[in-house]
């Protein structure tokens, strides 16, 4: 495994846990979500992590598994968490949490498990 290889599979790795905690820190529920508070924070930084390691995945990781939304998880991270933190939406995020993460979270396992023939 190359070097680069190796990053990137530590990312996907970091990626993966982050999508674990994320939905660990929501399940206080919406309400409590939407409150400024702990687990709006926790799932937040959660985020970040998701989102910061997804940015430093070489481009032909990216190039390889289109199936997975890069370019949103890029938007979440430069429109809302990183950048632009004042302008978040909670509403966005709450249902990125519970809508988009489960499916980007399998996504990530095949490449962290792939199975003869598929993509890395």
């Amino acid at each position: 495994m190359t070097d680069k290889a190796t990053r990137d599979r530590l990312r996907i790795v970091a990626m993966i846990q982050a999508c674990e905690e994320a939905k660990r820190d929501a399940e206080g529920g919406k309400s409590t979500f939407m409150e400024a508070g702990v687990q709006q924070k926790a799932v937040l930084l959660d985020l970040i992590h998701l989102t910061e390691s997804a940015e430093r995945l070489s481009p032909g990781m990216k190039d390889r598994n289109p199936n997975i939304p890069w370019e949103r998880l890029s938007r979440l991270r430069n429109r809302g968490l990183v950048h632009d933190y004042a302008e978040v939406d909670l509403e966005d995020l709450w249902a990125f949490v519970h809508t988009d993460l489960p499916r980007i979270r399998r996504q990530l396992d095949r490449l962290r498990y792939p199975k003869a023939g598929d993509a890395d």
